[in-house]
């Protein structure tokens, strides 16, 4: 017998109680776009948008057949002047003034966060399409998060209570953009095992809510945009790295458990880069005699490895500076299937190499 209308109804409880009454679009955007929709809508009682809410991604049925018409369609990304490919910068501040790019909205930040809150705060910041930006502002250990959208100081919309609606906890928040202007968060909805998104139109509406994929455990998302490709989110833990791909048009790729990737045993959190149309990249720490070491894998759209095994890029010179960080990497497509790591603390055996480089064909040069 299925419990999926069960764990519906258990999300979405909390709506009854108009937990998304304080989200709304900025001054901007109230001006021009049309208003947000309502917290309770008609049949489907609980919908946030044209389809229901924390409704499971479809996927194919079979491999052979054609995937059935997603229920929730993206609008073409060729209206829009494309989002960048990649993962969300992420960084910490001691306080909100540090980041230039806040500046325009202390405001609302100090309205939200209370005038005379300190830091740390951890932000994560996107480009959307057509030049816009978006940031997820949260304090330590993942408090009190805001999601802000934004044209240069301008600001387009906000969400106060990004998560809203969700059965608590919910952690790991993830923020990256949709190919029509709008933003697309994801997270761990701790009680249920599960990784869900939530999507935002260009205009701050909601556009949808999604069921993505049950690995055994996350205690660490990982996601990254990729353009024709969608989304890769993936999860580390000690049972290994589990994924799942959420295409553009609103479907899932991998199946409801998601797929096998990367390390098969605990890492640290993982990385994703898409090396070209077709492929993308999955870098982690691994333990091994000696230290941690950073190991890239490849992947086609379909989770299939594309080589025969991991690419070793060394461990780092002083792992131990990682002890308490969450110990990601940063990862920069170059092009020509050349992906760029940044090293800050330097590789081991490597001299004064602060950088490595690994091509499609699994060859890494040290720089």
């Amino acid at each position: 017998m299925s419990v999926r209308p069960r764990v519906l109804a258990l999300v979405l409880a909390p709506l009854a109680a108009g937990s998304c009454s304080r989200e709304s679009p900025g001054p901007a955007a109230s001006e021009s776009a049309p208003g947000p929709a309502p917290a309770l809508a008609p049949a489907p009682a609980l919908a946030l948008a044209p389809g229901p809410a924390l409704a499971p991604a479809p996927a194919p049925a079979s491999t052979h057949a054609p995937a059935p018409a997603p229920a929730l369609a993206l609008a073409p990304a060729s209206t829009h002047a494309p989002a960048p490919e990649g993962e969300a910068h992420r960084s910490t501040l001691t306080r909100l003034e540090a980041d230039v790019a806040l500046l325009p909205f202390l405001a609302p930040l100090r309205d939200h966060f209370g005038s005379a809150a300190k830091g740390p705060f951890e932000v994560q910041h996107i480009d959307l399409a057509d030049g816009r930006s978006a940031v997820l502002v949260a304090r330590a250990e993942e408090n009190d998060p805001i999601v802000l959208a934004f044209d240069r100081d301008q600001l387009l919309w906000s969400k106060p209570r990004p998560t809203a609606g969700i059965l608590p906890p919910v952690k790991h928040l993830t923020v990256l953009p949709r190919p029509d202007g709008g933003a697309v968060l994801f997270a761990w909805v701790t009680s249920l095992h599960m990784v869900a998104a939530r999507m935002w139109a260009d205009d701050g509406n909601p556009f949808g809510d999604f069921e993505l994929f049950a690995p055994d455990g996350c205690d660490a998302l990982s996601a990254g945009y990729g353009v024709g490709q969608g989304w890769i989110v993936a999860c580390t833990s000690r049972q290994g790295t589990r994924a799942q791909r959420l295409r553009e048009d609103g479907a899932i790729a991998w199946g409801h458990d998601g797929a096998a990737v990367g390390s098969t045993s605990a890492s640290g959190p993982a990385t994703v880069a898409f090396d070209t149309p077709s492929s993308m990249m999955l870098f982690e720490r691994v333990a091994a005699v000696g230290g941690d070491r950073l190991l890239a894998f490849r992947y086609d759209p379909e989770a299939q490895p594309l080589w025969p095994g991991p690419a070793d890029l060394g461990a780092d010179a002083s792992p131990s500076a990682h002890a308490g960080t969450d110990r990601r990497v940063g990862a920069q497509a170059l092009g020509s299937g050349l992906v760029r790591v940044e090293r800050p603390l330097g590789v081991m055996g490597r001299g004064a190499a602060r950088v490595s480089e690994v091509s499609s064909g699994g060859e890494v040069r040290f720089r």
